[in-house]
């Protein structure tokens, strides 16, 4: 067994190395408030830290949607890469590291189930458990939640993917993030293109001596344009498209990613970054605008 700190030093060099940008330990006591169904012991009883581990999107990936111009990049980098490619490698690494030093950790790659089944026991919990990974980073103290319930953070604000790893190891913890990425400017509400994200944070929870809070997404809203039925931001419908009928590029994107989307975060993401990042919020700069002018709307009918 290592010295904590030694520990600790050497699973955050293993992260960085294998490919995460930031990387964040919360000990278990900051989830005393998570909801049952939430709580990280309900994968993992014997968690004792929780490694919140972000890896950054392309950005100009991310600015060819933006453009209107080319979507496969962000389909293939930062959906199918980030969670089927580089997430599982790096999670590993540090799993087999910890293994290696006695300790017991899972890895949670992108959780979409959520206590599926029934208790193998009495009293005991179902499979397979649910983390909410942008309360992980905030409770590993990278960052904190906008308006719109993304997790932001000072170095990319909302451009990361989050993935952790619970672990019995005893970890030194990183404080709470204490400043404030988000200004409420609402850039993200005005861009959004089915009104899913409301102006007001009507959800908060609380940890340690911190209050986190956000908007309440309307997931069913925000899913029309996301998978792009909305003919308004997506290019590729035609008069007859429908899910029984979808169009060719949608067919090639079901064969190639678990994970897609059409509409690429154009107020959650794309139009946030741009406030950031002119407005000098976060860490990173570019030489080129995220937004230049007006976002694009198509007016014309379909054909």
């Amino acid at each position: 067994m290592r010295d904590i700190s030694i520990l600790t030093a050497e699973v955050k060099r293993i992260a960085l190395e294998e490919g995460a940008d930031l990387v964040g330990i919360a000990p278990i006591s900051r989830f005393d408030d998570a909801p049952e169904n939430l709580h990280p012991r309900t994968i993992f009883s014997g968690t004792v830290s929780v490694i919140a581990l972000g890896c950054r999107m392309l950005r100009g990936a991310l600015k060819t949607i933006e453009e209107g111009n080319y979507w496969q990049a962000y389909n293939c980098d930062s959906y199918q890469y980030l969670n089927e490619v580089l997430a599982p490698h790096m999670l590993r690494k540090i799993v087999i590291f910890l293994e290696d030093q006695g300790y017991t950790s899972v890895p949670i790659h992108n959780p979409f189930s959520s206590h599926q089944g029934r208790p193998v026991r009495p009293g005991g919990t179902k499979p397979d458990g649910l983390l909410s990974l942008r309360v992980v980073g905030c409770a590993a103290g990278l960052g904190e939640l906008g308006l719109s319930k993304l997790f932001l953070t000072p170095q990319f604000g909302p451009r990361q993917r989050m993935f952790c790893i619970l672990t019995d190891a005893v970890l030194e913890p990183d404080p709470l993030f204490r400043g404030s990425v988000c200004d409420n400017c609402g850039e993200c509400t005005r861009a959004c293109p089915s009104g899913a994200i409301p102006l007001e944070r009507d959800v908060s929870f609380k940890i340690e001596d911190r209050v986190f809070g956000h908007g309440r997404l309307d997931c069913d809203k925000c899913h029309v344009p996301h998978i792009g039925w909305d003919p308004r931001y997506s290019p590729f419908l035609k008069k007859d498209s429908c899910p029984e009928n979808p169009p060719a590029y949608y067919k090639w994107l079901d064969t190639r990613f678990r994970h897609h989307t059409i509409c690429g975060g154009r107020g959650c993401i794309r139009k946030c970054m741009d406030h950031l990042e002119k407005t000098g919020r976060i860490q990173k700069q570019y030489r080129t605008p995220m937004v230049e002018g007006r976002q694009w709307v198509i007016e014309e009918p379909l054909d």
